[in-house]
């Protein structure tokens, strides 16, 4: 009897610690089920294992994803959104930037990179149509001309291409032109009828520019329109049309390059990141001595890897890229634009090399009003079109504007019911869905529609192109202030 009492509290003991150890068992699977994920290699050489670490989503890294601007994140802002129906739409422009692309020189991994897109039914349908039109061989942008023999869709569908659009840059610009298009079918009818004669298209010559246009257009004009679009090319990334010739910028540019230098030495730390973390980005084909030392190139580099939710290089166990050097590089470069964007030889840089397209985009809105244009002109171009033009409109620093598909938007508006169609016209200018009406300089005048959105009257614009556009250049023309010493 005594036997069995003692065994009692022993049995209930060895219970209890099996129940403990399945218990901690447990709590450590959890654990480990929530760490970061990581991919063990084997280095053939060292012939040991590390790991690659991958960029999670948190405080620190939330902006840092907003510049990828995923398909799945890109949403409706304020287009169309006008309260008061005093107001009739008579015409859009619309500047994009291209969509997700590789990287601009050679990476190392880039091979192990998956630069897919979700197929959607969007895609889906676009892949279809893209294929029954190279069948028909009766597409206008498929003819002699600037973009004769560009593929419509990236060559390759998973791999990061130098330079290239990805099938996820496909996505984004696919997703925008059909929001684009619910957000103005309420308030625009005739964007559901737009022909070719409504239509004028201005893209580089890149097929990254060139493909973004048609996925796009895809989107938001008819198909039976779009497969009989012409597209015009801009030989300039900042679409300066006739006004290109402008030997000064080059000096400008020394200015601004000068100073960024001079920032960087400023900050040894961050010169001794990039250079070190250049070494395990670039491959051996890069100029690694240049661009190693240079924190835009590091950033554009890792781009590739975070933007398609890649594991970060990693070449030794010593040598790894890591999610703090990424946010440290990304916050530094985003420090460099925002004192370049205050810098006067910028501003000076930015007002010669957007005046051929500010004075085309005043062109076109003009042609709107009088009926004898265009109902919808697009330029696809590149971060420098809307960098450069944002600037000399006097628009506050945004680095998400110039993210992966970023668009700006003109609406040309008129005053319903307006006797006189000289008087009455009006625009509003839109960044990635947001009213920035208010932040252009020389919109003194403002029309208040309600407590959150303004119109800026047409004049304002002309006068400012044709009488106050030089002003802080003290010259009257954009030729002498092309040759002026003093700039």
């Amino acid at each position: 009897m005594l036997l069995k009492t003692l065994r009692l509290p022993q049995s209930k003991a060895i219970h209890c610690y099996l129940l403990m150890t399945t218990w901690i068992f447990l709590i450590i699977i959890g654990i480990y089920k929530f760490i970061e994920p990581k991919e063990t290699l084997v280095d053939p050489i060292l012939e040991t294992s590390y790991t690659w670490s991958r960029l999670n989503v948190d405080i620190k890294t939330k902006k840092v994803f907003r510049i990828c601007n995923f398909p799945e994140d890109i949403s409706s802002g304020s287009e169309g959104n006008l309260p008061n129906q005093k107001w009739v739409l008579r015409g859009l422009l619309i500047l994009i930037r291209h969509g997700d692309r590789g990287p601009l020189q050679h990476v190392k991994k880039i091979s192990s990179i998956n630069c897919n897109s979700k197929n959607t039914d969007l895609l889906t349908s676009y892949k279809a149509y893209l294929m029954n039109q190279t069948l028909s061989g009766k597409v206008t942008w498929a003819g002699p001309g600037p973009f004769h023999g560009f593929s419509f869709l990236p060559s390759h569908s998973t791999q990061c291409q130098l330079g290239q659009l990805t099938m996820k840059g496909i996505s984004q610009l696919l997703t925008l032109g059909s929001i684009l298009k619910s957000s103005y079918a309420g308030v625009w009818e005739k964007i559901t009828t737009l022909n070719v004669q409504d239509i004028v298209v201005y893209s580089t010559r890149y097929r990254r520019t060139f493909q973004s246009a048609l996925a796009l257009l895809f989107g938001l004009i008819p198909r039976e329109t779009l497969s009989k679009i012409n597209l015009y090319e801009s030989q300039s990334m900042s679409f300066c049309f006739r006004d290109c010739g402008c030997p000064v910028t080059d000096k400008l540019w020394k200015n601004v390059k000068k100073k960024m230098t001079q920032q960087l030495r400023s900050h040894p730390a961050i010169e001794t990141l990039a250079e070190s973390t250049g070494k395990y980005v670039f491959s051996s084909n890069a100029e690694q001595g240049v661009l190693s030392k240079d924190p835009h190139s590091v950033r554009d580099a890792l781009l590739s890897f975070v933007c398609h939710k890649n594991s970060l290089p990693c070449d030794t166990p010593a040598g790894c890229v890591r999610s703090q050097d990424v946010i440290r590089i990304f916050a530094y470069t985003e420090w460099v634009n925002y004192q370049k964007w205050r810098n006067i030889h910028w501003k000076r840089y930015c007002l010669l090399k957007s005046y051929g397209l500010i004075r085309h985009i005043v062109q076109q809105m003009l042609h709107m009003i009088s009926g004898n244009g265009p109902s919808l002109v697009l330029y696809s171009g590149h971060d420098h079109t809307l960098e450069q033009l944002t600037s000399a409109l006097g628009l506050r620093h945004d680095s998400l504007l110039l993210r992966y598909a970023a668009r700006l938007i003109f609406e040309i508006y008129q005053e319903n019911r307006t006797a006189n169609q000289a008087e009455g016209i009006y625009f509003r200018l839109l960044a990635n869905g947001k009213d920035v009406t208010k932040q252009i300089g020389f919109c003194k005048n403002l029309v208040k529609v309600d407590s959150k959105t303004s119109l800026c009257k047409m004049e304002d614009i002309v006068r400012f192109l044709h009488d106050d556009y030089f002003t802080s250049l003290n010259v009257t023309n954009f030729k002498d202030a092309c040759i002026h010493k003093s700039t």
